[in-house]
């Protein structure tokens, strides 16, 4: 099963004990590194974009972009529906 390299924020370090996780370094700052396996990139994508900010894909490079590319489709979307282009009296 692929592994995915993960950069871990201290307020998010729970999932250290949540997850199947093997913890790589520490750092002073309070930052983990991270490995997790899984199956589907889809399900690892979906799982770290909930986290925001706190948790950060430093390897697979495939799903590094997976993520990006989701959160960027994601802001977009908060963007144009903020802009009022869309969906505008489904929210009121």
């Amino acid at each position: 099963w692929p592994a995915a390299t993960l950069r871990i924020a201290p307020r998010a370090a729970w999932m250290l004990e949540y997850f199947p996780m093997r913890v790589l370094a520490e750092s002073p700052d309070g930052y983990y590194e991270a490995a997790m396996t899984y199956a589907a990139e889809e399900w690892m994508a979906r799982l770290i974009l909930g986290f925001g900010a706190d948790v950060a894909v430093l390897a697979p490079q495939s799903l590094a972009q997976r993520v990006r590319d989701a959160a960027t489709a994601a802001l977009v979307a908060y963007r144009t529906l903020a802009a009022g282009s869309i969906g505008s009296n489904v929210w009121r």
